[in-house]
């Protein structure tokens, strides 16, 4: 074999662990509704623990329905109207 073909094996190799490694952290899911202006939004998110999972939906959910930075921390420092999360 030649050395780049080996180059290049060892590369996809490192790369299909790096996915594989970092998909195994993401083990929680939740589905948060956010009201803002009128406005509800649904969104899900994956991500290691119920609270990043959580707050990533939110801002996910928000960015959405604002029309700015201003509106999207005004949206994200309100309540969710409803959290599910699941592990």
């Amino acid at each position: 074999m030649s050395r780049t073909l080996v180059g290049i094996l060892v590369l996809v190799a490192f790369a299909g662990a790096v996915v594989y490694l970092a998909m195994g952290q993401l083990n929680t899911r939740c589905h948060v509704c956010v009201d803002f202006a009128g406005r509800r939004v649904c969104e899900t998110a994956v991500a290691s623990n119920a609270d990043d999972a959580q707050q990533q939906a939110a801002y996910s959910a928000c960015a959405q329905m604002t029309g700015g930075v201003t509106e999207v921390v005004a949206c994200t420092n309100r309540a969710p109207q409803s959290v599910r999360c699941e592990e």
